[in-house]
């Protein structure tokens, strides 16, 4: 467990190599530790690692297979390199097993918003924004999904409020001023 936290406190300050190295030690040392396999996951994953990372998470689903977290990580993953349908599967699966999982509702979105189902996307963003209120992202993500259904200044007051709750958030200012110009 001590190195599966020192691991975890490493990622958290950037420091992915060493984390990556850390969190090895604790699935070498405690091989059934569904946890240390998923951060060791999203150490792998944001050192650029996805096919490592791919592994890491589904050893810890296989381990734990109710770990909304693993499945969630997994799908971002999964979208990372393409695979956008088995992304949707989990995260689908991540909200099963935790209904209130914001960034799951609004991976989701994102994930059937690149698919073309907007309609079903706006649900989940809504649900995103339902669950956690000060959510930039999934206002943004609102917005542009409104914004390619046509709806351009309802796409505007969810920039705004990406905006408000994250003022440096460089996407949604840049969508906002474009929206502003199709006014």
């Amino acid at each position: 467990i001590s190195y599966n936290n020192l691991g975890f406190a490493l990622m958290k300050k950037g420091n992915n190599s060493e984390a990556i190295s850390q969190l090895k030690k604790a699935v070498e040392l405690k091989p059934d530790f569904a946890l240390a396999h998923e951060n060791l996951g999203v150490a792998q994953m944001k050192k650029g690692n996805n096919n490592e990372a791919i592994l890491s998470y589904k050893m810890a689903i296989k381990l734990n297979p109710d770990f909304a977290e693993a499945h969630n990580n997994l799908g971002i993953t999964l979208a990372n390199k393409g695979s956008t349908s088995e992304a949707i599967v989990h995260y689908k699966r991540a909200i099963e097993l935790k209904p209130d999982y914001a960034d799951a509702h609004n991976n989701l979105g994102v994930a059937l918003a690149n698919k073309g189902s907007a309609s079903e996307a706006i649900v989940h963003y809504k649900r995103a924004i339902e669950l956690k209120p000060d959510y930039p992202y999934a206002y943004s993500n609102l917005g542009n999904v409104l914004m390619s259904k046509g709806s351009t200044s309802e796409a505007i007051v969810h920039y705004k409020v990406a905006i408000k709750l994250k003022p440096d958030f460089y996407e949604a200012n840049k969508n906002l001023k474009i929206a502003i110009s199709k006014i």
